[in-house]
């Protein structure tokens, strides 16, 4: 009994780390995302924005290497005291190649879509990764689905057409021009649907795990691990190669705009005019700007290194309460996590207050949650148990679309990643 307990508080202590560090990555790149400071163009009196969603993904992919350091570490450790260790699997590196190119494009795309829309919208707009996964898995793998998977899933895309309308309908109390006064969400209806699009990257990714690496049984952390050092390789090649693209997706002017009409610039700095800030903004992507600002900002530095921690730590909590306690637990974690975002947020104010909006938000989370709950057998009436009896006589047995949905690993991007289990 003692040996129970201990086991159950030592789960729920992971638990309330994982649901912590899981916040904390969210919140980390908002914050970052919301910083001013000057750049590397040198001209001091004039603090920009820092917006680097790509070079976000290194810090973030830098994160998630550090797990095969802390597997390795737990391994050594557990041969230092004598345990048994499992024997480990032979696989070749780089079979986590083209998971951890869906996993760049995907992280990149979530931090563009972040840095458009509130944290929260952001958290939720995850959701839709178990439509496209049920989707994908149906066509590219055959599998069936039983009745509550179709129903869960019906739930959740009219969950998501709540969570979306609050962002296209105008409410009372609205400024005029919500985006234009708004640094938080300045393209809403962008940035959310950059994330779905994000998250049908995250379903072939698992569909891709699925198909080509869970037959190798590696262990989760490693897994997570190997993903995140080709992660950061090719994270660091996008970098250099969008430094010489020229910035033809976003508007510099409005910054340019600010540089012109600044009160407190120093125009006698010879650094400070508008031909250099217009020349360094002109990549599409600056890691160069992006790591000088971060060095001259102790609040970009708190980000940035809160996202890099976080990650890692979420992962190994991640792996950890799985096996301490159910994938039951983590959903419920992961449920919790959007709500800790989103209280946060409106603290701080990050997010709209306006009624009508939460109200929105609300009614849209409330039906992520139920259709989530229901698509993973957690919340399972006794209609829908008989709705799943009369699908199978009628499909002649079909397999469920639950395969990819309990996983005990998570993605580069903090999300609870629903991809094929991997054997501890």
């Amino acid at each position: 009994k003692q040996w129970y307990q201990r086991r159950v508080r030592g789960g729920l202590v992971l638990a309330l780390i994982m649901l912590i560090t899981g916040s904390i990555n969210t919140i980390s790149a908002k914050f970052a995302d919301l910083q001013k400071t000057f750049g590397v163009d040198g001209c001091r009196s004039f603090d920009r924005s820092f917006d680097h969603p790509f070079f976000q993904s290194i810090l973030m992919f830098i994160g998630e290497a550090g797990c095969l350091i802390v597997f390795h570490l737990s391994l050594a450790l557990s041969k230092a005291r004598g345990r048994e260790v499992e024997e480990q699997a032979e696989f070749k590196p780089y079979i986590f190649l083209l998971p951890a190119l869906c996993d760049l494009t995907a992280t990149s795309m979530l931090y563009v879509g972040l840095s458009l829309t509130y944290a929260s919208i952001a958290q939720m707009m995850r959701g839709s990764v178990i439509i496209f996964t049920g989707l994908l898995a149906r066509v590219a793998l055959g599998q069936r689905f039983q009745a509550h998977n179709i129903y869960g899933m019906a739930i959740i895309v009219i969950g998501l057409a709540f969570v979306g309308l609050s962002q296209v309908f105008k409410f009372p109390g609205d400024p005029d021009s919500l985006t234009a006064t708004d640094p938080e969400a300045r393209q809403p209806i962008l940035g959310s649907v950059l994330i779905l699009a994000a998250q049908l990257v995250v379903a072939c990714q698992m569909i891709v795990e699925q198909k080509f690496i869970s037959q190798y049984n590696v262990p989760s952390l490693q897994v997570v691990g190997w993903e995140g050092v080709w992660g950061l390789t090719a994270s660091l090649l996008l970098n250099l190669i969008l430094y010489f693209i020229p910035n033809l997706a976003f508007n510099i002017d409005p910054v340019i705009d600010d540089f012109m009409s600044s009160t407190v610039l120093n125009r006698t700095d010879p650094a400070c005019n508008a031909t250099a800030i217009k020349a360094i903004l002109n990549h599409f992507e600056n890691p160069i700007d992006g790591a000088y600002q971060i060095a001259h900002s102790w609040k970009l530095v708190v980000g940035s290194v809160g996202l890099i921690l976080s990650i890692a730590v979420f992962n190994w909590s991640g792996v950890s309460v799985t096996s301490y306690l159910n994938a039951t637990t983590r959903m419920i974690i992961d449920s919790l996590r959007t709500i800790v975002i989103w209280v946060f947020g409106l603290i701080v104010g990050w997010e709209s207050k306006v009624a009508g909006r939460i109200g929105y938000e609300l009614a849209g989370f409330v039906l992520l949650i139920t259709g989530t709950f229901i698509y993973k057998e957690i919340v399972i009436a006794p209609a829908l148990r008989r709705l799943d009896e009369w699908w199978l006589r009628r499909s002649g047995g079909g397999v469920g679309g639950e395969f990819l949905v309990d996983s005990d690993r998570l993605n580069a991007s903090g999300i609870q990643a629903h991809r094929a289990p991997a054997q501890d």
